[in-house]
């Protein structure tokens, strides 16, 4: 067997009740042996003079006590060695317990991952409101004031008119050439951008197993997306900063609350001025001033 046992079942009324009638020296080997199988998971080589080191006992003493514990039918000897088939027994359970409990865990990971995932869609969808109706009638009574106004500046002022018309032809031209209109300072935050920060870490698992709980969580999307909109940093910057913090700390941050510090240390530095190079030139070094006091000395030692 490959994967270790993590414990054994012990019942305590079996193990008095099948050591009755031996001696202590017996029951020491006995337990000795047992042991070593459930370590190894295999029988036992044998190498009596081994076997008798490994139980503290001389070899000729063994070999006795060996003879009575498989006359006895403590332990049984295979083509691979001393064995036992309540070690066989106990092992393949405790294998399967270990199994079971991997896949319980395994299933929980997938529940509060499809958890977590609705509550982010839930929380994406709410920033989106439609319009009511009466702000959709506000916003086509004023398309309908400005189509009137902009009908009254064309009579009375026609040259100004064209030159103002000019001027928003070009405007829109510039906001189309740029890839969209609006502001071209504004930012949308980007919706995946978790997802690309998970994927540049490495653990961008499509069933969630991989991903650490604070990545998962409600708030993940709406803190990344305040990197991009308060802090004014771009995708590859923001994905950037995270790869670097893993590398110098070994290890991907456990959630996006950790990288915010780092973000804004980042947005800081991008904002600040180039360093430019000092041209103050090197003061002249004064001599010291002393402390002025006049030491008065014999002539005799000026000589």
């Amino acid at each position: 067997m490959s994967q270790k046992a993590v414990h054994i079942a012990l019942y305590p009324s079996d193990w008095l009740a099948g050591t009755r009638g031996l001696t202590p020296a017996e029951t020491g080997v006995y337990i000795t042996l047992v042991c070593m199988m459930y370590e190894r998971q295999e029988p036992l080589p044998f190498d009596h003079a081994r076997l008798a080191r490994m139980c503290n006992c001389p070899a000729g003493t063994f070999k006795k006590i060996l003879a009575v514990l498989l006359d006895e039918g403590k332990v049984i000897e295979t083509p691979q060695g001393l064995w036992q088939t309540r070690v066989e027994k106990e092992l393949a359970a405790a294998k399967d317990a270990i199994e079971d409990a991997s896949e319980r865990g395994r299933k929980a990971v997938q529940a509060r991952w499809q958890k977590a995932k609705g509550r982010s869609d839930e929380c994406e969808n709410a920033k989106v409101k439609p319009q009511s109706d009466e702000q959709q009638c506000e916003t086509h009574r004023e398309k309908k004031d400005n189509k009137n106004n902009d009908g009254a500046i064309r009579k009375n002022y026609p040259s100004n008119t064209n030159q103002n018309q000019n001027q928003i032809e070009d405007s829109s031209l510039r906001s189309e050439s740029s890839g969209g209109g609006g502001n071209a300072c504004a930012r949308e935050p980007e919706t995946g951008l978790v997802s690309q920060i998970a994927e540049a870490l490495g653990f961008n698992d499509p069933n969630g197993t991989g991903w650490p709980k604070y990545w998962v969580a409600a708030d993940a999307h709406v803190i990344a997306s305040r990197w991009i909109t308060d802090l004014g940093l771009t995708a590859s910057e923001v994905i950037h900063v995270a790869v670097s913090n893993a590398k110098a700390h070994g290890a991907p941050a456990n959630g996006p609350k950790i990288l915010t510090r780092h973000m804004q240390d980042f947005a800081a530095a991008k904002r600040a001025p180039p360093l430019a190079p000092s041209t103050a030139t090197q003061s002249a070094v004064r001599p010291a001033a002393g402390h002025g006091i006049k030491a008065q000395i014999p002539e005799e030692y000026l000589k």
